[in-house]
Formats: structure tokens, C-alpha cells, sequence
């Protein structure tokens, strides 16, 4: 997991080739459809905006992707997302969905982070994290990021 400032993203560019496109994409992608997914690179790069209602942390499931990497960026508002290493995960809660790549887990987090407007973090398929912990509503972006190009 990467936590950093908006500011500072570019310094993570380097990590995937395409990490470089969700950085143009911030500053050309109109995000006011919540909900919308964006096909910036075919299904190899993909934007969805949204505005959420903020949920309790009983509430919230710690989750994994096989095929994307997230590049969860706060927007407005504040967001608490729950993180735990997903080789110490043990409690499968529904398995694998190829269809929306995501598996959930009955485990909790090992630590929380929290988020501020204009701040992200970079979630790796050994990175379990349960988002949109806080209150209020949090206005945010998430880019999948295909990890097998």
C-alpha cells in the first residue's frame, strides 16, 4: 500500500506503466457522473467516480483484487479505509468474482488510514482494504489499474 499526497503521485509513476495516464487523467476527466466507469485505456485503465455515503467500520469488509491495482483518490470529504496484508486473511466471505474481480473477507482490518481531500492510496492485489469508513459523504475516484497488460 502507497499513501500519499495528490501532490506527490508522480513519484509514483514509475511503479506501472500506466500510472503515468492517471495523472493526465485527473487533470482532463470530467468526475461529475458518479458511478460512470471510464474506459481511459480500454480495460486496462479504468476511472469510477463516486459519491458515497460514509459507513461504519462494523459495516465495511475487507476486499482484494486479482487482475486490477486501486488508485483510490480522495476528493472531498474524509475517508478511513481498513487495511490488513492479505496472506494473513483467513476467513473467505465470498469468494472470488471474476466478473467484478473482488473477493470479500469476514477478517478486520490490522490498521486504518485515513484519507484527506486530495490525498490517495495505491491498493496492491496483497493489499485487503475496506473503504469508505467515516461519516458524512465522500466524493472520490477510484482508477483500476490492470496489473497484466
Amino acid at each position: 500500500m502507497v499513501l500519499a499526497s495528490l501532490t506527490d503521485l508522480g513519484n509514483y509513476i514509475n511503479l506501472h506503466p500506466l500510472f503515468e495516464r492517471v495523472e493526465q487523467a485527473l487533470i482532463t476527466l470530467d468526475l461529475s457522473n458518479p458511478g460512470e466507469k471510464i474506459y481511459i485505456d480500454g480495460e486496462n485503465l479504468i476511472a469510477i467516480p463516486s459519491f458515497n455515503k460514509a459507513r461504519s467500520a462494523e459495516e465495511v469488509q475487507l476486499e482484494s483484487h486479482d487482475k486490477y491495482i486501486d488508485i483510490q483518490i480522495c476528493l472531498q470529504g474524509e475517508e478511513t479505509i481498513g487495511w490488513r496484508d492479505r496472506q494473513t486473511c483467513n476467513t473467505i466471505k465470498e469468494p472470488y468474482n471474476s466478473d467484478n474481480d473482488i473477493t470479500f473477507y469476514s477478517d478486520q482490518p490490522s490498521c486504518y488510514v485515513t484519507l484527506k481531500a486530495n490525498q490517495f492510496a495505491i491498493f496492491f492485489p496483497s493489499d485487503c482494504h475496506a473503504p469508505l469508513i467515516g461519516t458524512g459523504v465522500i466524493k472520490k475516484v477510484v482508477f483500476k489499474v490492470k496489473i497484466d497488460l
